[in-house]
């Protein structure tokens, strides 16, 4: 229900903006029509004010404090802020010049309204403090409309860390490999089923929880792997490095498994030629560092980088999360995939 609320807030979001600027009209052509008298002169007045810094307004909003806010870089957004109002208020200063001079020529009877151009100061004291008020508005309901957003993307990606849980090809390749096993080494078997059902126990219950610790995850991630090398045996090479600081440090629940899951995946495997995987997990501080590298078949389709679902949605994950305090890089050297990921926590 909340997540169809959100939906249609933001499917909605230009007619928001719509009543937004409407209001705005309504409250330009009720403060200046009482010190006018006249319909047509306010009318005009309002309609080109709104004309002339609705653009401006909507887009210097949404790109330029909007990103600077994103970026956490609250010095940048004061000094945007206060030139995004000079501007405005100095559109609305110009159009209260204009209709006074307008005025003048008898084109509209004389106004109370318009003769505060006699005080340029007082006159633009009143045009730059409707600019703050009318940018205040906007950048509530920017920020309000990007919250919104981000609630979405989180109910989504909640979504699809349940919908990851249980991935069935991995499941039933998994359980055929145990049932094999079953024929020849039993007590292989039983090993293979008790790695597999701490792996099923981890993404059933952990992977429910907005964080977990450090240790569990990389136990989870070492049990993953556990059970592929058991799978492929001699037909790759896997080459796991381990150096953590702090174990008990909170994360979000399965936030690196698809970079395991796809070095498995695009690995060759062939007991002649086998692939390789290298990967290594630091964590010093705040700061947490993952590398991925593993061989690239002979003939691959395509690059891994522009490949899957699982890698853009974690993109996107780590980019909620962590704004401005992560860096993944994915590279296709010609014969391996590199994936570096660094996090500062």
């Amino acid at each position: 229900m909340l997540k169809m609320k959100i939906s249609t807030w933001l499917g909605n979001e230009a007619y928001i903006f719509m009543a937004y600027w409407c209001i705005i009209l309504a409250v330009f052509w009720l403060q200046v029509f009482p010190q006018t008298n006249s319909v047509a002169e306010t009318t005009l007045f309002s309609v080109l004010l709104l004309l002339s810094i609705y653009h401006p307004a909507t887009y210097l909003s949404k790109a330029v404090l909007l990103r600077a806010m994103r970026d956490k870089k609250v010095g940048v957004f004061v000094l945007r802020f206060l030139l995004f109002s000079v501007l405005v208020g100095s559109i609305l200063l110009g159009y209260l010049f204009f209709f006074y001079y307008l005025e003048s020529l008898a084109v509209f009877p004389a106004s109370e309204y318009f003769s505060l151009a006699r005080s340029p100061s007082y006159a633009a004291i009143l045009s730059f403090s409707s600019s703050i008020f009318i940018n205040l508005c906007i950048c509530g309901l920017r920020f309000m409309l990007e919250y919104l957003k981000s609630q979405k993307a989180v109910l989504q990606y909640q979504l699809q860390t349940l919908q990851h849980q249980i991935t069935p090809h991995f499941m039933f390749n998994v359980l055929n490999h145990i049932h094999v096993l079953m024929q020849e080494d039993v007590e292989r078997a039983s090993a293979l089923l008790i790695k597999y059902s701490d792996i099923l126990r981890y993404q059933l219950y952990n992977g429910e929880k907005k964080l977990v610790s450090l240790a569990e995850e990389v136990q989870f991630l070492k049990n993953f792997i556990d059970v592929e090398e058991f799978r492929w045996e001699d037909k790759l090479t896997v080459r796991p490095f381990w150096n953590i600081e702090n174990e008990e440090i909170k994360i979000p629940a399965l936030l690196f498994i698809t970079f395991i899951e796809n070095a498995f995946k695009y690995t060759p495997k062939s007991t002649s030629n086998p692939g390789y995987i290298d990967i290594s997990f630091e964590q010093a501080g705040n700061h947490l560092r993952l590398e991925v590298e593993n061989s690239k078949p002979a003939f691959a389709a395509k690059n891994l980088s522009s490949t899957g679902v699982g890698l853009k949605n974690t993109r996107e994950r780590l980019n909620i999360l962590y704004p401005g305090n992560h860096d993944l890089q994915i590279t296709d050297t010609g014969i391996a995939y590199q994936i570096q990921l660094e996090i500062n926590l």
